[in-house]
């Protein structure tokens, strides 16, 4: 349990969706775990300006002001500070906040965990906070950071690093799934899945676990990763260990010990979740039958596909359809009625 509160960290030009998207992940998951064991489980969010001294309107790069709950002078003591990514040059809000700088570099120094999204991981860098450290960024930002950074370790081919006590993800979609991650570690799986149930629409998670810690037991593998990319452009196929092994070139055994290594899962897991992520994709964007949809994923039947399909997503593919129709349709409402 989280003692301390998580500090997500405003300034202009900040992207809203780095605060608002985690944190509203936060409190759903939140007020899930309370239903669930009718008792209150404590992980608060505050809202920190990068000012150290004033709490006023903060004007983010979509002219949405966001009121923040403390200056840096006053912020509380922190278990997570979150720093979102930049919209435009992150030089120009480097500029202007450079108290932001020396109370990151305290916040370090004492152990608090920081994450950082996208553009936002440049502040660290300036700070040299990532000094000798992998750390990723936004993809369309790899060159000039690399050019601007160069004592940082980029990882370009990873969506999330982790290094001691600074975490970096590239994008908020990023973002999405390491929050998912402590959810999962806070609450448990059953209150994880469904946040990324309710949220499977808004986010699109690319893999199970996109990590890679510095000196941890997960490390990129190619031959792993060629195999991924087969399965996931040949998802209407069947999935065995003997015919990914046999693709990989490696034993049964150590094809199953390294795929684990490096995903986090079993290649049968993920075979099955990226099954699961299409037909969820099917059934809000198309009108095919579950039986259609059942032939386009190489499941044997119908029936076989509704029962795994409630067993990972705790509703029916009908029950499934209709809660993401009826979304899709609000919205559409809402959009005409403007």
């Amino acid at each position: 349990m989280f003692m301390n509160p998580s500090l997500f960290i405003c300034y202009p030009k900040a992207l809203l969706t780095g605060l608002s998207l985690p944190m509203e992940m936060i409190a759903s998951a939140r007020s899930i775990a309370r239903i669930k064991r009718k008792k209150r489980l404590k992980w608060e969010c505050q809202i920190v300006s990068a000012s150290p001294n004033t709490t006023q309107a903060v004007n983010f790069s979509n002219e949405i002001n966001v009121l923040p709950n403390y200056c840096l002078r006053d912020a509380p003591n922190a278990h997570t500070i979150f720093i979102p990514p930049i919209w435009g040059n992150p030089d120009v809000v480097i500029a202007k906040n450079l108290p932001l700088i020396e109370w990151l570099i305290k916040q370090h120094e004492s152990g608090v965990k920081i994450v950082a999204t996208g553009t936002g991981v440049s502040i660290l860098a300036f700070a040299g906070l990532l000094d000798d450290k992998v750390a990723t960024t936004h993809w369309y930002y790899f060159d000039e950071f690399e050019k601007k950074f160069p004592k940082v370790n980029l990882q370009r081919q990873h969506f999330i690093t982790q290094d001691e006590n600074i975490t970096c993800t590239g994008s908020i979609n990023a973002l999405v799934d390491l929050i998912l991650y402590f959810i999962e570690n806070q609450f448990g799986k059953e209150v994880s899945q469904i946040i990324e149930q309710h949220y499977s629409h808004e986010i699109n998670r690319t893999y199970d676990k996109p990590w890679f810690a510095k000196g941890a037991s997960r490390h990129p593998d190619e031959g792993i990763i060629e195999v991924q990319q087969w399965m996931e452009t040949h998802y209407s196929q069947h999935f065995s260990i003997k015919s990914l092994s046999e693709m990989a070139n490696m034993s049964e055994r150590n094809f199953t010990r390294r795929f684990k290594a490096a995903v986090g899962s079993s290649a049968l897991s993920y075979g099955l979740a990226i099954k699961m992520r299409v037909a969820r994709e099917l059934l809000k964007d198309t009108n095919l039958s579950h039986q259609d949809i059942a032939d386009q994923l190489g499941f044997k039947d119908k029936a076989y596909f509704a029962r795994l399909f409630k067993l990972k997503n705790k509703l029916t593919p009908g029950d499934y359809r209709e809660m993401v129709r009826g979304k899709l349709f609000t919205v559409s409402l809402s959009a005409d009625s403007e």
